[in-house]
């Protein structure tokens, strides 16, 4: 089964053909605003609290386009400890090279121009940077997520969430390395009770 394509977010599509055909070296930076509800779309794993906003800079590099995307948002996680939500600031700063299926000058389709179909500007001279950024957002998630670096988390016994209140639950951690001598300790005082 082949899984969906991700939305194409028209806030993140670049037509570069003007660039093409300029001298390698030429530039174009704008900025960038994409709203929750459009950001929201690219994947449904990710649960976006703020718009993502940042700069896009577009550079010909002779035959392909270096594309670097810089900027914020934030996402709403779950902590690994104490299952609680928060939210986590993400900074997203990446390039990527996108090469033309179509050449600029000719219009004939180009041999070779890469396997990730993400990184291709199609034959309408159109880069886009969904995938780019969909990518970009799972990859920068913290691992694991945690609400603060001091989270206590749960009480393995009662559940509670130690953050917010204490318990009366007494744990023992031992390693498991040396949970056998531990067994053995207790085989041993077993059997030392026994004699009289």
């Amino acid at each position: 089964m082949v899984s969906p394509q991700p939305p194409h977010l028209i806030e993140l599509q670049y037509n570069v053909a003007g660039l093409l055909q300029e001298p390698t070296g030429s530039v174009r930076t704008t900025d960038v605003k994409v709203p929750i509800s459009q950001l929201s779309q690219i994947d449904e794993s990710v649960d976006v609290m703020a718009p993502f906003a940042g700069t896009v800079r577009l550079l010909n590099a002779s035959d392909s386009i270096l594309a670097r995307i810089e900027g914020d948002t934030v996402l709403r996680l779950t902590c690994a400890r104490c299952l609680e939500p928060f939210a986590h600031a993400l900074h997203i700063d990446l390039e990527e090279e996108f090469r033309p299926r179509i050449d600029i000058f000719t219009g004939a389709v180009l041999p070779n121009v890469g396997e990730d179909a993400s990184l291709i500007i199609n034959e309408y001279h159109v880069l886009d940077l969904s995938e780019v950024l969909r990518q970009a957002m799972l990859l920068t998630q913290p691992l694991p997520p945690l609400c603060r670096d001091d989270c206590a988390g749960l009480c393995p016994t009662c559940g509670v969430n130690k953050n917010l209140e204490t318990c009366d639950c007494h744990t023992v951690e031992i390693d498991s390395r040396w949970a056998a001598l531990s067994a053995l300790s207790q085989n041993d005082s077993n059997n030392l009770s026994g004699v009289k």
